[in-house]
């Protein structure tokens, strides 16, 4: 599925529901089509949810925001098939039921929640004066929302009710600046949070320190307090632009660096101080690595999002923009940015790798694993592109997207 407007458009995030419809969470620049749904711009970039049914059919497209530029960057849904967005917003004329949402300046964080019809129901909003927001989102066994993003250049941590009221919210202490990307819950309502960090501090009780900006991945009780901590420091920078865990509390991150970073008793040598290479890291349930891959070419390589069937296996979706060799693999490039679906084994081992995309520049960046065999992944493409045996023959500058991929039994 793909659509759009004239300009350029592109989806960050990701989900399904228990009845296996699909939402995408997109930016939209201009008035757009999704399918046979139009979307009527509030301004500048909106913010666009789009409901698919299990078979690709656009259901409704909803949004939130006003005339600047407003992007979500996290989705997910309940169990009863709300959805839940985060992002950011600059509009200072953005409504929800009628009235004006707050902004304290510049781009603020918000979390909004949209009934399965896609009627908007509530917005809340953090942030200050700097430019802020919410990027990973999640949703634990109660049907409390927690997130994650950043406020004034350092992470937080968000819980909220399923009505909108603010249980908890946390944020590190000392000289730490960073980012929340990712955010993920295993089974026993324990909250790991992926990004970057940087300075020496402490969330609770666990130490935070990396004299550059370092991958990280911390783990907090379901109050949100800290356990523990992993940091990947890049000699310029890394992050993890995803995270995953199973039910068990195993980690999987997906991100980038520069420079080069010593991990799992390698180091991985980056390519120019411009270009990121991409990284790939597996953690046990005590945060320790058991494993790490590394994604290198003369050009930009992104490891973008990342997820797990529950069983040991992870799933990986990025771009890169010259060849490249991922994990061993050589992959050619068809275009100025090409797209790449890659499954790993619990021990680091590549099962498969599958491209997607044309001659001009598609990307991917968030992908999900639905039970049992299904893989969605979505991003931006410029027609023409396939993806397996389908084609996008036309688009504007680019379409924004969502593609679903069968797992092949074992």
């Amino acid at each position: 599925f793909s659509g759009g407007g004239a300009s350029h458009d592109k989806t960050r995030a990701v989900t399904t529901d228990k009845a296996g419809n699909v939402f995408l969470a997109s930016e939209c620049i201009g008035d757009a089509s999704f399918g046979d749904q139009q979307h009527k711009t509030a301004g500048e970039m909106d913010m666009c949810l789009t409901k698919l049914d299990a078979s690709g059919k656009p259901l409704w497209v909803s949004g939130f925001g006003g005339s600047k530029t407003d992007r979500a960057y996290g989705v997910i849904t309940d169990a009863a098939g709300n959805a839940y967005v985060t992002g950011h917003f600059e509009s200072t004329d953005a409504m929800a039921n009628g009235e004006k949402v707050p902004n304290a300046g510049n781009f603020d964080a918000f979390t909004a929640k949209f009934a399965p019809d896609g009627k908007l129901l509530w917005v809340r909003v953090k942030g200050g004066e700097s430019s802020d927001y919410g990027h990973g989102i999640a949703i634990d066994s109660k049907g409390h929302v927690v997130i994650t993003g950043a406020i004034g250049g350092q992470f937080f941590c968000t819980k909220y009710e399923a009505e909108g009221r603010e249980i908890w919210h946390r944020t590190p202490f000392g000289k730490v600046s960073g980012s929340g990307h990712g955010i993920a819950i295993d089974g026993k309502d324990h909250i790991y949070l992926g990004g970057s960090a940087s300075g020496a501090g402490t969330f609770g009780k666990v130490a935070l320190e990396s004299k550059t900006s370092a991958a990280l991945v911390l783990k907090l009780t379901p109050e949100g307090e800290g356990e523990w901590a992993n940091l990947i420091p890049g000699t310029t920078s890394a992050i993890y632009h995803e995270i995953a865990c199973d039910s068990q509390g195993r980690v999987w991150g997906a991100g980038m660096f520069k420079g080069s970073v010593s991990v799992a008793g390698q180091t991985f040598q980056g390519g120019t101080e411009k270009d990121y290479d991409g990284l790939i890291v597996h953690l046990d349930v005590a945060g320790q690595v058991q494993w790490a891959k590394h994604m290198h070419g003369p050009g930009t390589d992104y490891c973008l999002g990342v997820t797990t069937d529950d069983h040991g296996t992870a799933f990986v979706c990025g771009d890169f923009n010259q060849d490249t060799v991922l994990a061993g693999h050589a992959l050619a490039t068809r275009g100025s940015g090409d797209i790449f679906l890659a499954a790993f084994d619990v021990k680091g081992g590549l099962i498969w790798v599958q491209q997607a995309g044309g001659k001009l520049n598609d990307s991917a960046y968030p992908i999900t694993f639905r039970a049992p065999d299904e893989l969605i992944i979505a991003g931006a493409c410029a027609a023409p592109a396939t993806f397996g045996s389908h084609e996008v023959t036309k688009s504007g500058s680019s379409d924004m997207y969502g593609a679903k991929w069968k797992l092949k039994a074992p």
